[in-house]
């Protein structure tokens, strides 16, 4: 049997091969493979396998986020559309009003033509009424310029604001096809993998028959325990083989004469119970439990089906919390708390090391269990935190 550590390393080595894009699976065996080597070889695809599925899952998180940056640049756009309409219309109306202003002023003249009329004879009282009536023309023209050029920034800006939502939407569109496109390979990957899997099954078993003098049937049982024990656990959380059969090492016979016990104090100390979790913590997770063993879609939130952000989503807004289909900004929108004392109700997150690269999120329900919407293959589940990569992040409502 290979010791924890030694499995360890040909794990992690096999997952981190798989996410920098290449396939490991030894194609073939050894002469004379012992039972280690063949549950590990078991083992290590699968790992394989959920290493893509999680690789997709992450994508997926990534198209759920362009989703929401392409429905703030819809809803952004539209907006800045009706400024634009409006600063459009504005514009216009203040610069017919100029042009007007402009025929206005060249028919009357201006105050310095009316000043040289004195020169020719006319009345002072006359020019004076005259230039007073050419200043208000031209201190009216003044102020509508100023207008027309406050309105001609308006609309500038408008207009800026618009190219830059628009740029907004294009990049969300494109971030959408890449993550989709980014899926798509993955699964391929992931589904190629399986059914070479599938093709090399009953030889592995056969061996792994002969070499730990099992029958296949008993074989084969114990193989699905394993798959079944990886696929709840995350990428790279290595899970120790059934170790070959041994001597059985010579048990210490009971003692005829019982130890001696230790009474129980009288008087125990007091212990102070853990906070009753909130009506909403109970109502968003008996929503999420009523979904157990419904199947995982990429985008799914729901009726029937579901992915990670959308199982959480919908559960937090049956509480009345509104979330969005997105995982990062679910923990933006809660209270960061420490992994170390999550509580029931909390949402684990899973990341690379930054808010924007979380790619998975699980309800906690306490006692060391989770309830989530795992990978494509997997249901709505309840497992241990322990099967899992230990989360980064945590939240609390």
């Amino acid at each position: 049997m290979l010791s924890r550590v030694s499995l360890r390393a040909v794990l992690v080595a096999a997952v981190v091969s798989v996410i920098a894009g290449g396939l490991t699976m030894r194609s073939a065996m050894a002469d004379n493979p012992t039972a280690a080597d063949l549950q590990t070889q078991i083992i290590e695809q699968r790992q394989q396998i959920n290493a893509l599925y999680m690789q997709a899952s992450a994508a997926n998180e990534r198209v759920n986020g362009a989703n929401l940056a392409l429905e703030e640049a819809e809803a952004a756009l539209k907006k800045h559309k009706a400024v634009l309409k409006k600063a459009t219309q504005e514009y216009g109306e203040q610069s017919k009003v100029v042009a007007e202003m402009t025929v206005e002023q060249q028919l009357y003249g201006s105050t310095d033509q009316a000043k040289m009329s004195l020169l020719d004879g006319r009345e002072a009282s006359e020019v004076l009424e005259e230039v007073t009536g050419l200043q208000a023309i031209d201190e009216a023209m003044t102020a509508e310029l100023d207008r027309l050029d406050a309105g001609q920034t308006i609309l500038d800006s408008a207009s800026a604001s618009v190219e830059n939502v628009v740029a907004d939407r294009k990049k969300a569109v494109a971030d959408r096809k890449a993550a989709r496109a980014q899926i798509t390979t993955a699964i391929k990957q992931a589904e190629a993998l399986e059914a070479q899997m599938a093709a090399d099954r009953d030889g592995i078993i056969a061996q792994l028959a002969k070499a730990q003098n099992k029958s296949v049937a008993q074989v084969e049982r114990e193989v699905e325990q394993i798959e079944e024990q990886v696929d709840q656990s995350g990428p790279g959380v290595p899970v120790e083989p059934n170790p070959q059969p041994t001597t059985p090492k010579p048990t210490t016979p009971k003692p005829t004469t019982p130890a001696p016990t230790t009474p129980a104090p009288t008087n125990p100390p007091p212990t102070t119970p853990d906070p009753k979790p909130s009506s909403k913590v109970e109502t968003a997770i008996a929503y999420a439990q009523a979904q157990l063993g419904e199947p995982y879609k990429w985008g799914g939130a729901g009726p029937s089906s579901w992915d990670c952000s959308g199982l959480v989503m919908k559960a937090y807004g049956a509480a009345g919390i509104k979330l969005s289909h997105y995982a990062p900004t679910q923990f933006t929108a809660g209270t960061k708390v420490s992994v170390n004392s999550i509580k029931r109700g909390d949402l684990l997150f899973w990341s690379n090391g930054s808010v924007s690269s979380i790619y998975h999120v699980a309800i906690y329900l306490g006692n060391g269990k989770m309830i989530h919407a795992p990978r494509t293959g997997r249901n709505v589940e309840i497992v241990s935190v322990s099967y899992w990569i230990k989360p980064d992040m945590a939240a609390r409502f």
